[in-house]
C-alpha cells in the first residue's frame, strides 16, 4: 500500500505514510511466509499469467513471481514504498510503476489488491474501478481489522459485494471459495484471516 491519498489528490485528517514506519520489519518478516502462499493462491487461476499488483507497497511479489514465469507488474503511488523496492528486492525495477497511467497501455488478465481497500473510502474505490475497467478478473484481500493504522473503510462480506455489484462488477462464489479453501490447506490456522477475506470479483462482458 502507499500513499493512497495521493492517488486522488485528497487530503486526510490523519494521514498515514506508508513508508518503512508503516513497513516495519515483521511486516517483511511475515511476508516472507506469505509470498509462496499467494503465489499457490494465484496458480489456482490457470489463465492468470500477467498480473497487475495495485497498493504493491514495497513490492514483494514482484521478484517473486517474474522469476516464476509471470508477467508480474506492481503499482503503487508511494515513492517511500518504492524505495524500500529498490532497496530490498529491485531485481526488477522495469516492472514498478508509480501511477497507473504508467501501464494503462498493458493488458493484464488478473488485478490484485491486497489490503488496500479499506484503506480507501467508496469514491476512491469507484475512481479506481473506473481506471482498471478494461480488466477482467479482479483478486481481493479487504481486511476487516479496525485497529490498524489508514483501515478507514470496514465492510462486511456482503456489504462489500453489494458495494462492488453496483460497480458492474459480478461475484464469483465459486472460485471465491476455491481459493479460500486452498488458502486454509496451505497454512490451516493461520491467524490473518486471509480465508474470511478474500473475493473474486469478473466483469462481465471484458
Amino acid at each position: 500500500m502507499g500513499l493512497i491519498n495521493k492517488i486522488f489528490g485528497k487530503k486526510k485528517a490523519e494521514p498515514v505514510i506508508y513508508n518503512e514506519s508503516f513497513f516495519r520489519p515483521g511486516w517483511f518478516e511475515g511476508w516472507e511466509v506469505l509470498m509462496p502462499v499467494l503465489g499457490e493462491l494465484i496458480a489456482v487461476g490457470p489463465d492468470w499469467k500477467s498480473i497487475l499488483d495495485f497498493g504493491c507497497g514495497p513490492g514483494v511479489m514482484i521478484d517473486y513471481m517474474n522469476g516464476r514465469g509471470y508477467d508480474y507488474v506492481g503499482c503503487d503511488y508511494s515513492k517511500e514504498a518504492h524505495s524500500l523496492y529498490l532497496e530490498r528486492y529491485g531485481k526488477y525495477p522495469q516492472r514498478y510503476f508509480e501511477s497507473l497511467d504508467e501501464c494503462a497501455s498493458k493488458d493484464f488478465d488478473l488485478f490484485i489488491a491486497f489490503d488496500v481497500f479499506e484503506h480507501l473510502n467508496d469514491s476512491e474505490i469507484k475512481v479506481l474501478l473506473k481506471e482498471v475497467r478494461r480488466l477482467p478478473v479482479l483478486f481481493l484481500n479487504i481486511s476487516r481489522a479496525k485497529s490498524i493504522a489508514g483501515h478507514i473503510n470496514i465492510k462486511s462480506d456482503r456489504q462489500w459485494i453489494k458495494f462492488l455489484k453496483g460497480e458492474g462488477l459480478a461475484y464469483n462464489p465459486e472460485k471465491t471459495g476455491e481459493i479460500r479453501e486452498r488458502y486454509l490447506a496451505l497454512r490451516p490456522g493461520a491467524p490473518d484471516k486471509w480465508n474470511e477475506n478474500i473475493f473474486i470479483f469478473e466483469r462481465p462482458g471484458v
